[in-house]
């Protein structure tokens, strides 16, 4: 073991044991290159996956190793799961931190390396930290990159200054995809990545073809419970700019279409939050430059987790020193535990936890757990529920408007962009869709909140209606909200509606909407969105 670091060859001893602590398995090669004279203090992927095993066989009790999938060369991508009841699935706001999506960007690893030790050291130790244990479900994935990462210190003593993984590209000699260019929101846009396989950029033949991208998006699906998404924060850890950075990275535009004011707004403000602590600047990602399927762009475009990207180091040297990782890494301590903190409620900070966190939040963006005719009992016979982007239509006035009241998707009787008033309305008969389960804190003050639009023709009568109804867990359904056709021709507009939900406070319960179209002839527009239950 001549030539090998301390650490180097305690690894040795600690991963020749993996198998016999659980999860063991690892497969990481014997021969694993050292970094260059100078930068040992870095981890490599040997020395890191020992590492994690053994801080997972110290700590049982709050910390769960496991692997979230293979490399490319079959290396496990190591992770854990760090709570106070590890074993078991809370219902608890959960936040996921990963490192070295770049294989050249080892201050990643460090970082995620870090939090693991402020996390088991202080637990019990420090009240701050005890207290974020107990409260949430924290994940950390280590190395999302260990190919690229161990063949760019492979060299002769030096870097090879690699970016991408090690995976072939059919049709081509060159080697290797960007990871972070390799998820499936706005993949291949706006010219934030390259098609070109040399490119250091590289996008991959086509979105989540590199199996360690692939693996980080299966993980965070995982966490869809019940049709709702528990991961509320996360942060990708990159090199280098001392940056705090936010969506959208494949847009100027501050707030584009797929982005709501409010989380906008809470965006800016915990990046703020952030910066103040670590001293970084906080800017939206595109600001630094345009980049097109990423990580971070993807876990909000598709869940809306509050995700960020932070850019350690400063801008040069791109391979920093070993000598700064323990003051880099130390500098985003006090974020780190406040974003923890914040994930219960990240419209905090933007004065809106009031209005926004409570037992259920849903602006109808993304898919959360809703289904359409849940109990196979609708009717309709055309203009369902549809969770869309609503088409304007009009018959002597707007009857489907073509906006909503925040974002731009809502539930709407029918959206097909472009068709007549009357062929796009809700016809024969009922139509239901159902919010996944929702569990409702003890004690009273607690208020159901939407916004509604409802719309017909003057052949409307009484037997037309737009219901909101709790289904309690025996199935028991009760109207909370009504309003009902007259003969009258009705114009949208988006209007408030409320309950209050003392009745099933500390239970378990469904919201379902309904509307019905019962009157032969009659022009039928009903819309709902932005529906919360909250405590006022």
């Amino acid at each position: 073991m001549v030539g090998m670091s301390i650490r180097s060859v305690l690894a040795a001893i600690a991963l020749a044991s993996l198998t016999l602590l659980p999860g063991g398995g690892a497969t990481a090669r014997a021969a694993e290159p050292e970094f260059p004279p100078g930068e040992t203090g870095f981890h490599t992927y040997t020395e890191m996956s020992a590492e994690v095993a053994t801080v997972a066989a110290a700590y049982p009790d709050i910390v769960r190793r496991f692997s979230i999938g293979k490399s490319y060369e079959g290396r496990d991508l190591w992770a854990v799961k760090i709570s106070d009841r590890v074993a078991t699935d809370e219902a608890e706001p959960e936040v996921v931190f990963d490192g070295l999506h770049h294989a050249d960007e080892g201050m990643g690893l460090e970082m995620t390396l870090a939090i693991l030790h402020w996390l088991t050291d202080g637990y019990g130790n420090d009240q701050r930290i005890t207290n974020i244990v107990n409260g949430r479900e924290i994940f950390i994935v280590f190395a999302l990159n260990p190919d690229g990462a161990t063949y760019d210190i492979a060299g002769t003593g030096d870097y090879r200054y690699w970016r991408k993984n090690r995976q072939p590209t059919p049709g081509s000699s060159a080697i290797g995809t960007d990871l972070n260019r390799n998820y499936d929101y706005r993949w291949g846009c706006c010219g934030g990545s390259s098609a070109s396989p040399s490119s250091n950029r590289f996008r991959g033949p086509s979105a989540f073809s590199a199996p360690e991208s692939s693996a980080f998006a299966d993980f965070v699906r995982s966490r869809v419970v019940g049709g709702r998404q528990q991961i509320r924060a996360s942060v990708s850890f990159h090199t280098t700019g001392r940056l705090v950075m936010y969506p959208y990275g494949y847009t100027l535009t501050d707030i584009p279409m797929d982005m709501t004011r409010d989380d906008h707004a809470a965006f800016v403000s915990l990046a703020d939050r952030m910066a103040a602590r670590n001293g970084y600047r906080a800017i939206q990602a595109s600001d630094l430059y345009i980049s097109a399927g990423t990580s971070r762009d993807w876990l909000y475009g598709r869940y809306r987790i509050f995700s960020f990207t932070i850019e350690l180091s400063p801008d040069s040297p791109a391979y920093p020193s070993d000598g700064s990782i323990a003051s880099e890494t130390g500098r985003n301590k006090t974020a780190v535990l406040d974003l923890l903190e914040q994930a219960a409620c990240p419209y905090g900070p933007i004065g809106k936890a009031t209005s926004r966190c409570g037992a259920f939040d849903d602006d109808l963006e993304v898919a959360r757990g809703w289904q359409v005719d849940a109990d196979g009992t609708d009717t309709a016979t055309g203009g369902r529920w549809s969770r869309s982007n609503p088409a304007a239509t009009s018959l002597n006035g707007p009857k489907q408007l073509g906006t909503t009241p925040s974002g731009i998707r809502a539930y709407v009787t029918g959206a097909s962009a472009g068709a007549s008033a009357g062929s796009n309305d809700l016809d024969g008969g009922t139509t239901t869709t159902r919010s996944p389960l929702i569990r409702l804190p003890a004690g009273t003050g607690q208020r159901l909140t939407f916004r509604y639009a409802f719309a017909h023709s003057a052949a409307s009568s009484n037997a037309d209606w737009l219901r909101v109804e709790v289904v309690a867990a025996d199935g028991t359904a009760t109207n909370v909200f009504e309003v009902r056709g007259a003969a009258v021709d009705r114009d949208a507009a988006w209007l408030s509606g409320s309950a209050l939900m003392d009745r099933w406070a500390g239970s378990t319960i469904r919201i379902r909407l309904s509307a019905r179209d019962g009157a032969n002839g009659n022009l039928l527009e009903a819309a709902v969105d932005d529906i919360r239950i909250t405590r006022h």
